[in-house]
């Protein structure tokens, strides 16, 4: 599977949509310290099991993240979606797996 990115570029976000980021201070054990978080939205992963071919059903997918660790930026990870609409999680969960998948599961 060929793989070629280009133009690839890094800019801040002033008002980003799917995560916030920010530092943390505390003391642990009277010691100051501080750590930078980054908060997302809630979100579902689905672990398929596929009983005829008896076997997972995971997605590959191009993460930038990735590919800015020099690697070439593809991922296996489970079928997964943001909680981003007014549906239960059973629902937005189907919807991942036909989007992502293309199996339909009530």
């Amino acid at each position: 599977m060929e793989n070629r990115i280009e133009d690839f570029n890094l800019q801040e976000l002033e008002n980003p949509k799917f995560i916030e980021a920010g530092l943390v201070t505390y003391k642990q054990n009277g010691i100051p310290k501080s750590w930078e978080v980054v908060q997302a939205h809630d979100s579902v992963a689905i672990l398929i099991y596929h009983k005829e071919h008896n076997s997972f059903v995971l997605v590959k997918q191009f993460r930038p993240a990735v590919y800015m660790g020099n690697g070439d930026g593809l991922t296996v990870e489970l079928c997964a979606g943001i909680v981003d609409k007014d549906l239960s999680l059973v629902e937005i969960a189907s919807e991942e797996i036909t989007e992502e998948c293309g199996y339909l599961v009530p």
